[in-house]
């Protein structure tokens, strides 16, 4: 299958370029995504990238990956990590978190995390307690000390 992209000019819609669809995995996402990172004008932010739900506007990526996609991709607007179709919600819960983690240094000065957890577990109850999260993730988030960016995983 061919997908064709489509470009206004002065005096009508013309194709722009074509694309088959492709097979590709994370790591070639993972690649083109550096790419275009490295290829983009200053002032772009990745999150360009990124459609309302998530999921990766291949359109852009195209050129990098010679094709497009034949499964979606998806990535989180506030850490930039990719995921597969079949983790299509933890992006969604990334920004979420991360989001409210921000609200709640901006309003307390400090980090809502578990008072004597060594892993900097966030504190659900401490974003709901303020009211900048309004439902439990399905699974725990840790923050890490230097960026203070939220992830899934333990940091020892």
């Amino acid at each position: 299958m061919v997908i064709k992209f489509w470009r206004k000019k002065e005096k009508g819609i013309v194709p722009s370029e074509s694309y088959n669809v492709i097979d590709a995995s994370l790591e070639d996402i993972r690649r083109a995504v550096s790419e275009f990172a490295d290829q983009k004008r200053e002032g772009i932010s990745l999150k360009v990238l990124v459609l309302e739900d998530n999921r990766i506007d291949m359109t852009l990526l195209a050129p990098f990956l010679k094709g497009i996609p034949s499964n979606p991709f998806y990535m989180s607007r506030e850490t930039f990590e990719l995921f597969t179709e079949q983790d299509r919600e933890i992006p969604r819960w990334i920004d979420k978190v991360q989001n409210a983690v921000d609200s709640y240094v901006r309003l307390e000065d400090e980090l809502p995390i578990i008072e004597g957890d060594p892993y900097h577990k966030v504190s659900i109850y401490k974003l709901q307690k303020k009211s900048l999260i309004d439902e439990k993730p399905p699974f725990d988030f840790y923050i890490t000390m230097e960026e203070h960016m939220v992830s899934r995983f333990k940091k020892t």
